[in-house]
């Protein structure tokens, strides 16, 4: 695990693509090209001691031993010029069969959360790899569907609500900038629908994240929560990464190694970090059918719902940094609906979610909430479908990212519309 590996590992592995190579041609038409996209222009490249990016990167190159030929893994790297090459210009490499080729080299820096950037890298990847079929690997920070504007440097009051990306600038000394879902939406556009996005970063299994995402991709894989800063396993998971649909070996590979990881020490036996598998399909249906339940809940929404408190029947919780947000969606709709109604909703829900499994207890990187902050909920493991979904509440006014203001960005809200029962802001 990249906990034990060395720094001696890791200066191995870049001095051993250091020099831009390639493979030979593949032998066999390519069913399927996985890209690996590394947004680590942050402290994921290194964080004390710890340099989460190049022991993920070793990680990719040992599971890539397990690859058939017919399968292509590519990984864009982008790094802090701290990184063991002392280099901050992206690249992209091949790994195959525990070798890693550097094939693409960028000239000059630039922000990896630019969504022109972003389309541009994955469609040179898809023309220099072509396959049957493609899938993503969001690496880096994320924050699900909280909206910071558009690509701006961070703020002291913003900081630690990361969209995806958080790309330092460090390079180029222009501040730190961040990727929107819905900018990302718009920057798959126009691309192969992928097979899956694999989200191996926090908060990403939302039904607002998964709702805009839903014509760029048949799967969303990845956690509500926040996730460790070691991220996935990706000794193990690599070779899941060319698996067959729902891909659940993926989620399932990643709850497993946090349990098993935890269950030595104590104080940690029994985390691991809540997970699921969303079909994009379905998200549709399942819209309509949160809209049409919303109006059927046992306690009915008040005009201004400041006493509708999911807090208050302890639902779980998977994102907070100044209050509670992100609740789960399917633990909510179970405790605020008769039976009748619930199971007719679950229905959907199964066909939209075909995999989840809840971790009562998870792992936070957070330095003032800790463990403890996320295992105060009810602890009724059926309650939970492991995907979160916004509710609206007075509670939020006065926060400066204004979430009942900017949730409204996203279709999802569209669909659900809530201004019906009186969110007229």
């Amino acid at each position: 695990m990249k906990y034990l590996l060395t720094l001696i590992s890791a200066l191995l592995l870049f001095v051993s693509c250091s020099k831009d190579s390639t493979f030979d041609p593949p032998s066999v038409p390519t069913e399927r090209t996985v890209l690996i996209y590394m947004s680590g222009e942050n402290n994921l490249t290194e964080y004390g001691n710890f340099r989460a990016l190049h022991y993920d990167l070793q990680e990719i190159i040992e599971g890539s031993k397990s690859l058939a030929a017919n399968q292509r893994l590519l990984v864009y790297v982008d790094s802090l010029n701290t990184n063991i090459q002392r280099a901050g210009n992206p690249y992209i490499m091949e790994v195959r069969g525990g070798k890693a080729a550097i094939i693409k080299r960028f000239d000059s820096d630039f922000y990896s959360c630019d969504p022109a950037r972003f389309h541009e890298i994955l469609e040179w990847s898809y023309q220099y790899a072509p396959a049957d079929s493609y899938g993503l690997v969001l690496w880096g920070h994320a924050n699900g569907w909280i909206v910071l504007k558009d690509s701006i440097p961070e703020t002291a009051a913003s900081r630690g609500r990361r969209t995806y990306g958080q790309d330092n600038g460090t390079d180029m000394g222009q501040g730190i900038k961040h990727m929107n879902i819905t900018q990302m939406a718009r920057a798959l556009k126009g691309l192969p629908k992928l097979d899956f996005i694999f989200a191996d970063c926090c908060n990403m299994m939302c039904a607002e994240v998964a709702y805009e995402l839903k014509d760029a991709t048949h799967y969303l894989i990845g956690s509500p929560a926040e996730i460790s800063t070691a991220g996935a396993p990706y000794d193990l998971i690599t070779p899941e990464l060319f698996g067959s649909a729902p891909y659940s070996d993926i989620a399932e590979t990643y709850y497993d190694f946090y349990m098993e990881f935890n269950r030595p020490v104590s104080s940690l036996n029994g985390f691991s970090v809540p997970v699921s598998v969303i079909n994009t399909q379905y998200m549709g249906e399942l819209a309509e059918a949160t809209r049409d339940i919303l109006g059927k809940l046992t306690t009915p929404i008040p005009t201004y719902p400041g006493s509708l408190k999911p807090s208050d029947q302890g639902i779980a919780y998977y994102y907070r940094y100044d209050q509670a947000i992100m609740y789960d969606m399917r633990a909510f709709v179970k405790l605020n609906t008769s039976s009748e109604d619930f199971q007719a909703w679950d229905r959907i829900y199964q066909l939209a979610v075909p995999y989840y499994q809840m971790s009562m207890r998870w792992d936070t990187n957070s330095n003032t909430l800790k463990m403890v902050d996320f295992y105060t909920f009810n602890q009724d493991q059926s309650l939970y479908g492991c995907v979160s979904m916004f509710i609206p509440l007075t509670s939020y006014e006065g926060s400066d990212l204004k979430y009942n203001q900017t949730f409204k960005n996203f279709a999802w809200n569209r669909v659900l519309n809530w201004e019906r029962f009186g969110w007229a802001e």
